[in-house]
């Protein structure tokens, strides 16, 4: 995929609309209304899933893959070795062979589970990366074991959001009625007497849009305060997730060009700042700078029925590496506004990391 690609929802903003302005998101609460409405519909939605047959339900995962740009194929059941589907992706850049294992669970999935996957993956000589999809959730553990492997954790509410974005919305037609697998009752959360299942909190998506063909990265720090919690909570190429999976750097996400899924409600109790970085790739072109990271936009998605809320930030400039582009900032309600909050780093990543208080060493210079 081109980074030069728009999102399909920006127009092409004027000179005025790409400076930087004020944008407020209120992240919904588990006790208001509308949550409650919302997640009582994931269940429903959760719930028809479940009861879809196995091999049914392993078709719509290689189906989902084929959609997003996969060659697929459904591995046999008496021969799988823990695999469910195989695919390859083309891409030349984060292309590979991938080995995908679906739970269909109610409760959270074992972070033996996960390890076993990773055993799996090992042992696959075709093999370069795996996912774990789920129709419930991932412990901490499960995040923190993943971290730095080449291993994708999806849960249901990720499931479902991308199956709805591939166009799959016949599949949960009966939850729009409040119904769950085509009970007669259909009202509640719990609509077919079936067992209660855990909801993963939606994650909200946090993508970054540019125009031009350089190559940029994004980068997240949680913080408390202008502190960072520790070297684990900045989110970058090298470390692709929080040690809790709240904050996880996401690649090839449709036409984004960066993307960061956030579970706000997940961040640690102490966390109460989240700041947004974008950099150049000095490491491997060391004469990039931010001129052009031209009419950036950054996305907030908060969740399937709540429409996207969109910033327009101010241009990079020639004389930085790396650009703050705002921050997330929790109040004593707990719910997070944003500000684009722009400023820009010569020093690149590494000077703004440790303007909130990271210790970094600096690479050794090229031996001469």
């Amino acid at each position: 995929m081109s980074r030069s690609r728009k999102l399909h929802r920006l127009n092409n903003p004027d000179t005025d609309e790409r400076r930087a302005q004020r944008l407020l998101f209120r992240h919904l609460r588990d006790d208001t209304t509308a949550n409650r409405g919302r997640m009582a519909k994931r269940v429903r939605e959760l719930q028809l899933l479940l009861t879809m047959d196995p091999v049914e339900f392993e078709q719509l995962i290689a189906r989902l893959m084929e959609a997003m740009g996969m060659r697929v194929e459904l591995t046999a059941r008496s021969r799988d070795g823990g695999v469910d589907v195989r695919g390859i992706d083309t891409d030349p850049f984060r292309g590979g062979n991938v080995i995908v294992q679906v739970k269909r669970y109610r409760d959270t999935v074992t972070p033996s589970a996960v390890r076993d996957l990773y055993g799996t993956l090992q042992h696959d000589r075709d093999a370069t990366k795996a996912v774990l999809v789920t129709t419930s959730r991932f412990g901490p553990s499960s995040h923190q074991f993943v971290t730095g492997k080449p291993i994708t954790l999806i849960n249901g509410a990720e499931l479902v959001g991308l199956l709805k974005h591939h166009g799959f919305h016949e599949v949960f037609a009966a939850a729009q009625h409040g119904g769950a697998g085509g009970g007669a009752d259909g009202g509640g959360a719990d609509g077919d007497g079936l067992p209660g299942i855990e909801v993963a909190a939606e994650p909200a998506r946090l993508l970054l849009h540019w125009t031009g063909e350089d190559e940029y990265d994004i980068a997240a720090l949680v913080c408390e305060g202008n502190r960072a919690l520790s070297d684990d909570h900045l989110v970058f190429y090298n470390n692709c997730s929080t040690p809790d999976g709240s904050v996880r750097l996401v690649t090839g996400y449709d036409d984004a060009n960066a993307c960061l899924m956030v579970d706000f409600d997940a961040l640690p109790a102490e966390a109460d700042r989240l700041v947004i970085i974008a950099a150049a790739d000095v490491e491997n072109h060391p004469e990039a700078t931010m001129a052009g990271f031209a009419g950036p936009a950054l996305i907030l998605e908060a969740g399937a029925d709540q429409d996207p809320a969109v910033a327009h930030l101010a241009d990079g400039a020639a004389a930085n590496t790396a650009m703050r582009m705002g921050r997330f900032d929790r109040d004593t309600a707990g719910d997070w506004d944003f500000t684009p909050a722009i400023a820009g780093y010569p020093g690149g990543l590494r000077q703004a990391v440790i303007a909130y208080g990271l210790d970094v060493e600096e690479a050794p210079a090229p031996a001469q």
